[in-house]
């Protein structure tokens, strides 16, 4: 069953990048923009609830279902069911680190289309001191679905790396 998600899951990540669609090239700079902030404020929530240590907002109203996370060890698919349990995870593990909140620096936003976007920039972790825990790359892919934006995936990577939308 996993294989069947994980397929489904790439299979819609590549045809959000890829494929045209009607809108393609086509948004003005005024949808752009919208999409654009839309995007990025999707993102901000994210960290607010994962800083309000709230499992239960990032799992229902974050992320698509199922999800994925995209690494050095490849794809790896959450569903429905371990959505909520990988989020109470997540917290646990950062506070027995003495971890304080995440705060994202936005480096680029790409409106692919009016329900598209990627949103790439780095991750600064923070300890209750005060002092750096780690800072990372991270790049999100979105959506927007009926209930709104959704990160359908992201993938860490080297903090000096950001994804680029170059205008031909």
């Amino acid at each position: 069953m996993k294989h069947v998600y994980r397929t489904i899951a790439v299979a819609a990540l590549l045809l959000i990048m890829a494929h045209p669609g009607p809108a393609a090239g086509q948004m003005t700079a005024n949808e752009e923009a919208l999409v654009e902030t839309q995007a990025q404020r999707h993102v901000e929530r994210y960290y607010n609830f994962y800083y309000e240590r709230d499992p239960q907002s990032l799992s229902t109203e974050i992320f698509s279902s199922p999800w994925m996370t995209i690494g050095g060890n490849g794809i790896h698919i959450i569903t429905q069911e371990e959505n909520l349990a990988y989020f109470e995870a997540a917290i646990k593990g950062l506070l027995a680190r003495d971890w304080n909140r995440s705060t994202f620096t936005t480096k680029n936003v790409c409106a692919l289309t009016e329900g598209s976007a990627i949103v790439s920039g780095t991750n600064t972790r923070s300890r209750t001191d005060g002092s750096i825990m780690s800072v990372g790359g991270v790049t999100y892919f979105l959506g927007k679905t009926d209930e709104g934006w959704r990160i359908i995936s992201y993938s860490g990577h080297a903090a000096n790396k950001v994804v680029h939308c170059p205008v031909k």
